[in-house]
């Protein structure tokens, strides 16, 4: 027996359009793109699929609409969820309406206003077996005392009587949903939605619009279901504030020289008490590859799953006894530890492996608990590789799984049976199950005592994964590890960033339809409400290194159009491969770079050409050699500037070379020694391949990603959009709903010395600075003539401006942000804390979180007051100023 499944779409197309439905059923395409079904089109402009599924007890099935129009794709905003249970009609008929994803009622559906901001309590809906009709409508940014209601010109709907509507149930799937038998009921029939006070019992207004109409009648047989979109209501664009701050940076007396997950409620609690409605957190997820500082970086996690052991309260696991070597060491580390201006990574890792490892030893019994059995369940798929990697990490003292010996490849036999037979490996496969779980509890008990506060929690994921980490262990294929990924120069560093992470294999990840991506994020929606997507752009493209670079000036576009041969010579710019791609180096150069030192380079390092120029000797021709050399630091960098004194860069593209434009070519040696009428080619050259060669492909690229990962959960989606942002960028992320980041010091168009905060879009996000900035005090100490501009265009004050940044000059900066138009503004905790007087650091500097420029930078700040003292001081003086709309 089967189940009859008919969808119908009203959807004008343009020509040449066509209609599909992606599931993820195998039937529906399995959300492979590729696997999606046609739909058929039938007059008036509706669209028709049909479908049959074996009938099971409960059938759940997820799907959205897909328009093509040769390689453009449209996808919808929203996924629908449909779940036949047992005993239903065995014809089921779906009348849907099309979900712009550009609407904004799409990102008002998403989970910090169903879970947090607007929350209603889920019903079962009477009589949905038996009914003839579903109607289901979401209804976002309603109030928790209200609900929806339905009438129409039938008995059945209320007979407009407005005293007596069908009222509608809050369902699992965020729509609100009536189950009604229209059996005998001429069609078409009028109807429309409502809104339905049930504190007051009484009927407030009827949706905008004309009457919505029913042509499908009830059928032996058969059930009907009109998933109807959205009530149409006058929205007032709902604004919201947050802070952002990294966990590591929190205090607290109960923590161990670090914030743990245990202190999120403490900062719940202050920001509810700023009406403030969601916290900011930066990734955290485990990232100890080496177990020292440098493990402090959370950008570089070693698992996409696995939380941090840094952010576990000991004591929320449970106690040693009093007799206990490490109990009686507790008391004065934590003193000590907590005394500390900063993080001591090294110093409270290690202490807290050891004592988790002694409760372990004192507390296994604890893993036989239902609760422990259903958690490992679910998160199996990736609890055994994570922990089996911490295993061999430990034993063989280094992360990377090359020198692993037989465990160089994964293979889940190999390490099944290395469990089951090597003692040791299996308690330490048990104690990383430990120390997960009760990560996962206290993470949990923070995020249901924040949101029980009305405070969502925004996390962050990373663009990339740990060079050496479990994906790339158990799943090597989908990653490029041949290349680097990284970002070209920009005003954080001129050398350009190289980040070292893979690059993402996306063919490989499209075959099964992205489902890596979408995993990773249904993993962060256990915890979180919205997320940032770091570096957004590597969705459009990525800017890739070879493994011989060290510096990210010398990485190019992925995907690209690179610049062959024959288009160089077609631009009659002539191509010499050797003066174009080697470093140009002269003796002129050496001695206006180097002067007294200039013999020594030559001497030390290169090796003199027949053509009057120089070369690196073999052992210093790639940068990779020269950092694996015993060399100052200095004498390191001199060599990285001569080797990446290029024009072009090779790239070996199927047997044939082909070339990328350095960035910014122009500022180099090589460049300047060239007659003018090539330098001017090789400048418009550059141009078209930075500024708008690429915009078409880039565009193709992020919707073939973007759409299907975003749909994966219900988060709030907001994208860093920071550094050189093709032109295609801004119009994509509108398109599918992704909130923007503006900087009021990092105007997005280069002719602005400051962005305008009135004029920033609704679907952004405003901030004066993140982690990777200078705080508000840091940049007006730092740049006296900028902040005089500032002082005088923006804050519009007349006169020289002060030397240091006042607690009112960042209220003042802070209420600017306030009145901007965007959904969110969010603050770093450093500049609300200084805001309010409260203690800071002496040297703005010592306020940085990152310093992008420092290729290997220690993670380590800390806000100087406990949060139960600000809470204190927050409550004695009445709360200060809100930080609210």
């Amino acid at each position: 027996m089967y189940y009859r499944l008919r969808f119908y779409l009203h959807y004008q197309t343009q020509f040449g359009q066509n209609i599909f439905l992606l599931g993820n059923i195998p039937v529906a395409g399995n959300n492979h793109p590729k696997q999606a079904i046609q739909l058929h089109w039938l007059p008036g402009n509706w669209w028709y699929a049909d479908i049959n599924l074996p009938q099971e007890e409960t059938i759940e099935f997820q799907y959205h609409y897909l328009v093509r129009e040769l390689e453009q794709t449209i996808t919808e905003g929203a996924v629908r969820k449909i779940a036949i249970r047992a005993g239903a009609p065995y014809d089921q008929v779906f009348i849907d309406t099309w979900n712009d994803a550009a609407s904004l009622e799409n990102n008002w559906s998403t989970a910090p206003f169903t879970r947090v901001f607007f929350p209603h309590k889920i019903a079962i809906v009477p009589g949905q077996l038996t009914a003839t009709h579903i109607f289901k409508v979401k209804a976002p940014l309603l109030e928790e005392h209200q609900t929806v209601c339905l009438l129409g010109s039938n008995p059945a709907l209320g007979n407009w009587d407005k005293s007596h509507p069908v009222f509608m149930q809050y369902t699992a799937d965020g729509c609100f949903t009536a189950a009604v038998d229209l059996r005998n009921v001429a069609t078409p029939l009028p109807y429309k939605y409502g809104i339905w006070d049930l504190k007051e019992q009484r009927f407030l207004t009827y949706e905008n619009g004309e009457n919505r109409w029913l042509h499908f009648e009830a059928q032996p047989g058969r059930q009907v279901t009109l998933q109807d979109g959205f009530v149409r209501r006058n929205y007032q664009h709902w604004k919201g504030t947050g802070v952002a701050v990294p966990v590591f940076s929190l205090r607290s007396t109960a923590g161990l020289g670090t914030g743990e997950f245990a202190d999120i409620p403490l900062l719940a609690q202050w920001a509810a008490s700023k009406k403030m409605q969601l916290i900011q957190l930066l990734p955290i997820n485990d990232t100890t590859a080496t177990h020292t500082w440098r493990d402090s970086y959370p950008y570089a996690a070693v698992s996409s799953y696995a939380l941090h052991p840094l952010y576990i309260r000991l004591q929320d696991v449970g106690q040693l006894p009093e007799a206990h070597p490490l109990q009686l060491e507790l008391p004065l580390l934590r003193q000590r530890l907590n005394d500390h201006d900063n993080l001591d990574y090294e110093a409270v890792m290690d202490f807290k492996l050891k004592y988790l490892y002694a409760l372990y030893e004192q507390q296994d019994y604890q893993l036989e608990t239902t609760g422990y059995w259903q958690w490992f369940a679910a998160n199996e798929h990736w609890l055994l590789p994570y922990a089996a990697f911490c295993f061999l990490r430990d034993k063989y003292k280094s992360p990377d799984f090359h020198h692993w010996a037989n465990y160089s490849q994964y293979h889940f036999r190999s390490i099944n049976t290395m469990i089951m037979e090597d003692a040791v490996a299996a308690e330490s496969v048990r104690f990383h199950f430990f120390v997960q779980y009760h990560l996962h509890l206290q993470l949990e008990a923070a995020v249901s005592q924040s949101r029980a506060l009305g405070i969502a929690l925004k996390g962050d994921i990373p663009i990339g994964v740990g060079r050496c980490s479990v994906e790339t262990w158990t799943h090597p294929e989908l990653f490029h590890m041949n290349m680097q990924a990284g970002a070209p120069p920009d005003s954080f560093t001129a050398e350009g960033q190289n980040w070292g992470f893979p690059t993402y294999n996306w063919s490989r990840m499209a075959e099964d339809g992205y489902e890596w991506w979408r995993q990773r994020f249904q993993q962060m929606a256990q915890y979180f409400d919205a997320f940032r997507i770091d570096h957004i752009l590597g969705f459009f493209r990525i800017w890739q290194i070879p493994m011989d670079a060290v510096q990210g000036i010398l990485g190019y576009f992925h995907p690209a159009v690179p610049v062959s041969r024959e288009e160089l010579i077609y631009k009659n710019i002539g191509f010499d491969e050797e003066r174009f791609c080697e470093p140009y180096i002269t003796d002129e150069m050496l001695d206006n770079a180097f002067g007294n030192y200039a013999d020594v380079i030559r001497d030390t390092y290169l090796i003199r050409l027949t053509n009057g120029r120089y070369a690196l000797q073999s052992a210093f021709n790639t940068q990779r050699k020269v950092q694996q050399q015993e060399l100052p630091a200095g004498m390191k960098t001199a060599l990285y500037h001569l080797l990446a004194d290029v024009i072009l860069l090779r790239e070996n593209r199927e047997g044939k070379v082909m070339y990328h434009p350095r960035y910014d070519f122009m500022s180099t040696a090589s460049f300047a020694d060239l007659p003018a009428d090539v330098r001017a080619k090789l400048a418009t050259l550059h141009q078209q391949y930075f500024y708008g060669r690429h915009e078409h492909l880039w565009r193709k690229e992020a919707l073939r990603k973007l759409p299907y990962i975003s749909k994966a959960t219900d988060m709030l989606i907001c994208g860093e959009d920071l550094g050189m942002v093709p032109a295609c960028v801004p119009a994509v992320m509108q398109q599918l709903g992704i909130l923007s980041l503006e900087i009021q010091h990092m105007p997005k168009h280069p002719k602005d010395t400051f962005s305008s905060l009135p004029l920033a879009p609704y679907l952004s996000v405003v901030t004066p600075s993140t982690h990777d900035m200078p705080t508000i005090r840091g940049w007006w100490e730092e740049q006296p003539v900028r902040t005089q501009q500032y002082w005088e265009e923006v804050l519009q004050h007349k006169g020289k401006a002060p030397q240091t940044c006042s607690p009112d000059i960042i209220g003042e900066i802070v209420a600017q942000h306030l009145q901007s138009p965007a959904m969110w503004r969010i603050f770093q905790i450093q500049e609300l804390l200084a805001m309010d007087g409260l203690q800071t650091a002496a040297n703005p500097e010592d306020e940085r979180i990152n310093i992008p420029a420092v290729a290997v930078h220690y993670w380590r700040y800390r806000i100087k007051t406990n949060l139960e003292d600000i809470l204190k001081i927050n409550s004695e003086v009445n709360g200060t100023a809100s930080i609210s709309i």
